[in-house]
């Protein structure tokens, strides 16, 4: 059972909210509860579109790097673009080729193995660059870490532009320039930006330059990017998605996208955020999780409908490969838990395996921290040294408590929430013992118990087809912007629960007003739960609505996040 965490609602700010905007006091609270504060900003949240975006040229670096990449133009320079090998990292790559292509230039990319290069400018990278002649490389969602890569391709005469949206260091590398909004000295007003926003603010200042418009047809690139990367679904991040997500929905231009789309299945039906999220992005990642992610770059790329077909079908064997090995080693996984985990001493859960493939134990981690509502930590193991990816509860800062463990670790990275480390397998135990060590001194038996944000209590029957329309234009939900829960007491059942599939729990719920079918995915493995319903006379329910659309016919559905019993 979660602990609901109710957002206490502003009577006044609704009126103020609801009046102005002609909207009911339930989308208003949202909007507060959102951060929104006037009239004005409610109206660019829920209407903003592509005029409200910032001039790319404000953002500090930018003048420079255009300079830079038409002096490249003008004396037919080679130039190499270094991208990640994630979804925001595959999409950058692929709009800022393509961008350059449109200027005349034949540009070459390069996108480390994650397997065993891991995330970044590397040496890789470095001898590609070299190798290939390069006198300009660019990189996309990633380089602002790299001094010394930077360093040694500058001893070589190989100008680099950064464009990267991670923190920066306290010392930057030595670029020719670096876009990035994340730096002091830059008055760019969005810091939000994901990677590929970045990517397409450089091809977009390069379209005024040139006087072109080949950057704007890649907006369904940049939101699958922006989403997928789980970058702050708000200002210029919410106003690209939204007109990514009207040129996926009108039919993509991409043929690769195209093709994608169909690969998954999706053909019939619209995609929003989550069929990016959940279905079109873990396709992509997939590519660079256990395999090569140019294929997902080429997938992007190609304007031949053959290829694009053939590459989808194998971004599609990919994933369900990476959904095999990732069962398997959730299994493995879950199996040491019973064997080695002890929740009372135990407020970190760290598991270690022979080989486990880490292109996926960090999404697995994430399964068991779920689970379990404990930070996890899985670290894969060969010839002696160990690979880790870890994930994080709310009240628990996983990178920092990685530093009170710097003496056993070879390396780390991350932030709150996850991390990746190296260590070699003779210290695990050590670390096993002083990471449970820290998480004793400051956690809680409070914090071990998972929360559930509500955005308001309501009453069931205040839900009607024009308040869920209005809820609908808050889409995309993502980060920052996520779906609203809402709750409502002293529910009863109108019919029996039903059971679908074994794992998904389908019952009616009612306050003598109306009458609303509810769903709880996942719910039916809780073996308990059709009886606890059944004994219980009233129910408390927090839930997100939406419209089900079966066969024509669109109906108002709940979908069930917690169910406690009224008391």
């Amino acid at each position: 059972m979660k602990t609901w965490n109710i957002k206490e609602s502003d009577a006044g700010r609704q009126k103020e909210l609801s009046d102005g905007l002609g909207v009911s006091a339930i989308v208003a609270q949202l909007l507060i509860n959102r951060g929104i504060a006037t009239v004005e900003e409610a109206r660019t949240f829920l209407k903003g579109d592509i005029s409200e975006l910032y001039n790319p040229f404000l953002m500090e670096g930018m003048h420079e790097a255009v300079s830079r990449i038409k002096k490249a133009v003008a004396n037919k320079e080679k130039v190499l673009i270094h991208g990640d090998y994630d979804v925001d990292g595959v999409t950058s790559v692929v709009i800022l080729m393509s961008t350059l292509r449109s200027l005349g230039m034949n540009p070459r990319y390069y996108i480390p193995d994650r397997i065993t290069q891991g995330y970044g400018l590397n040496e890789g990278g470095v001898k590609e660059a070299i190798d290939t002649g390069a006198t300009l490389v660019i990189t996309v969602d990633c380089g602002i870490s790299s001094y010394e890569e930077v360093k040694i391709l500058k001893e070589h005469n190989i100008d680099v532009i950064i464009t990267d949206h991670h923190e920066v260091p306290r010392v930057l590398p030595p670029a020719y320039t670096i876009v990035n909004p994340h730096q002091k000295s830059c008055a760019y007003p969005d810091k939000d930006l994901s990677g590929v926003s970045i990517a397409f603010k450089l091809c977009e200042a390069l379209c005024t330059e040139f006087n072109i418009k080949e950057a704007w047809k890649h907006l369904d690139l940049v939101s699958l990017g922006t989403v997928s990367d789980v970058a702050p679904l708000v200002g210029e991040n919410r106003i690209l998605v939204k007109e990514g997500l009207k040129q996926l929905k009108n039919g993509s231009s991409n043929k690769g996208v195209r093709a994608l789309i169909e690969a998954s299945g999706l053909k019939k039906r619209e995609p929003g955020s989550f069929e990016i999220g959940f279905i079109l992005g873990p396709r992509i990642n997939a590519s660079g999780r256990i395999g090569s992610a140019g294929n997902a770059v080429e997938l992007l790329l190609t304007d031949d409908d053959e290829k694009a077909g053939a590459l989808a079908k194998k971004l599609n064997e990919a994933n369900r490969e990476r959904q095999r090995i990732e069962g398997a080693t959730l299994k493995d996984a879950m199996s040491k838990m019973d064997r080695e985990i002890n929740f009372k001493d135990h407020k970190v859960i760290v598991l270690n395996g022979e080989d486990w493939h880490t292109g996926v134990i960090g999404i697995v981690a994430s399964r068991i921290s779920d689970k379990f509502y404990r930070p996890t930590i899985l670290i894969s193991t060969k010839d002696g040294m160990g690979r880790g990816s870890g994930r994080s509860i709310e009240n628990f800062h996983l990178f920092e408590a990685l530093m009170g463990c710097s003496d056993i670790l070879k390396e780390c990275g991350g932030h709150k929430y996850a991390c990746g480390l190296t260590i070699l397998e003779k210290n695990l135990e050590r670390f096993k013992k002083t990471i449970n060590e820290i998480a004793n001194s400051v956690l809680t038996p409070e914090d071990l118990v998972p929360g559930l944000d509500i955005d308001m209590e309501i009453e069931l029957s205040s839900l009607g087809d024009k308040v869920v329309e209005e809820i609908g234009t808050l889409e995309p939900f993502g980060e920052s912007n996520p779906q609203p829960v809402f709750c409502s007491r002293n529910l009863r059942l109108a019919r029996p629960p039903r059971i679908i599939k074994n794992d998904h729990l389908k019952i009616w719920v009612t306050d003598g007003k109306s009458t609303f079918e509810a769903i709880g995915f996942g719910l039916a493995r809780d073996s308990d739960i059709e009886l606890d319903l059944r004994k219980s006379p009233e129910i408390d329910l927090a839930y997100a609505v939406s419209f089900n659309i079966w066969q024509g016919v669109s109906i108002i559905q709940l979908k069930i996040k917690d169910i406690h019993p009224s008391f």
